[in-house]
């Protein structure tokens, strides 16, 4: 069985919504600060993405506290004794059974779902004000779109930028309760050993993208339809979001979080918009239906979104990036910068 290399974290599916007839997209890369039209097949996709090397598999599992010593080595006995573990072929269906999970249980299911919105809109003579998706449709959405969330680079890299200065600063705090000298990062904590695709694995696998979604779920949904000139964008991290309610102690920008606002564009004309109940309230009628954006400020502001939540690139439908050279006019290089996290603590506030 051939090994799949080119592994997309943005589904082609989605990508071609945003392509011109010959399957094409532009892209504006915040790295090289470059413009540029390709294929979707090379977008928003890393050659062995979601590979996790055998043996790190198996490392993984032999060290599963809730595996006793006896089970760990009957279950490494049974392996060795059906050859699972010189056998290539099913070496490398380990290896790639993230890809192939996306690819079969995760794609086909949303490009359904997403169809499904997009090809009502166009069938309905009067489709604003119209049911955009029904409330089952809307639950299994929900998982759907926390895989997406959590499947992406940006995801990945943010998680374990988040995880460093976590234990960073947990280090800091516990060397300066004894040692009053002490200066922050003096002492660092170095993982003995560490694979960010097998931690991304470990969180796909788990729990998490089911509690995502029972979040997601509990928003008010609408779709968003584009009645300007302007086209939406997309990007290689589509699920965006904003915090409109601030708070001087408290993180807003949770999925869940009072005030939260969470979009992913379907098309250049569609957009799927969740906001959090009780603080955009009045949002309620709209729930469920087809909506009508008549302002290029709404446009610009989503568009703003993929720009700055973006990984590394943008996609655009065609060569409309004139939002892009306005916000470099304002705030200089547009590459990503890892993530800060600020602890407030016996030290003071400190940013890692």
């Amino acid at each position: 069985m051939e090994k799949v290399k080119n592994q997309h974290y943005v589904p082609r599916s989605y990508l071609k919504y945003f392509a011109n007839k010959k399957g094409q997209i532009w892209v504006y890369d915040k790295q090289t600060d470059k413009k540029f039209i390709s294929n979707i097949e090379g977008i928003a996709s890393e050659r062995f993405f979601y590979d996790v090397p055998f043996d790190q598999i198996m490392n993984s599992m032999l060290k599963i506290d809730s595996i006793s010593k006896e089970e760990k080595e009957e279950m490494k006995k049974i392996l060795e004794e059906t050859g699972y573990l010189t056998s290539e072929e099913a070496k490398h269906s380990m290896e790639q059974s993230v890809e192939k999970f996306f690819s079969e249980k995760i794609e086909g299911n949303f490009k359904q779902l997403l169809d499904k919105i997009r090809s009502r809109y166009t069938m309905m003579p009067s489709p604003l004000l119209s049911e955009a998706l029904s409330d089952e449709e809307r639950v299994h959405l929900s998982v759907l779109l926390a895989f997406q969330i959590v499947r992406s680079k940006e995801f990945r890299e943010a998680y374990s930028e988040t995880k460093k200065a976590t234990t960073q600063s947990i280090v800091d705090i516990l060397a300066a309760s004894h040692d009053d000298s002490y200066e922050l990062g003096s002492l660092t904590y170095a993982p003995q050993y560490e694979s960010k695709p097998l931690e991304h694995a470990q969180l796909i696998y788990s729990d998490f993208p089911f509690q995502l979604a029972e979040v997601l779920a509990s928003h008010i949904w609408f779709i968003g339809v584009n009645q300007t000139s302007m086209p939406f964008y997309t990007s290689d991290n589509p699920v965006v979001k904003h915090a409109h309610k601030k708070d001087p102690f408290l993180g807003t920008d949770g999925y869940g979080s009072p005030g939260i606002e969470i979009a992913i564009p379907l098309s250049s004309k569609l957009i799927l918009v969740l906001v959090e109940k009780t603080y955009h309230h009045d949002l309620i009628q709209g729930d469920r239906l087809y909506m009508p954006i008549t302002s290029e400020e709404y446009v610009i502001y989503y568009n703003s979104l993929q720009v700055f939540q973006s990984h590394r690139q943008v996609y655009c439908h065609d060569n409309s990036f004139d939002l892009i050279s306005e916000m470099k006019k304002n705030e200089g290089s547009l590459a990503r910068k890892p993530k800060k996290m600020i602890v407030n603590s016996f030290l003071g506030e400190n940013i890692y």
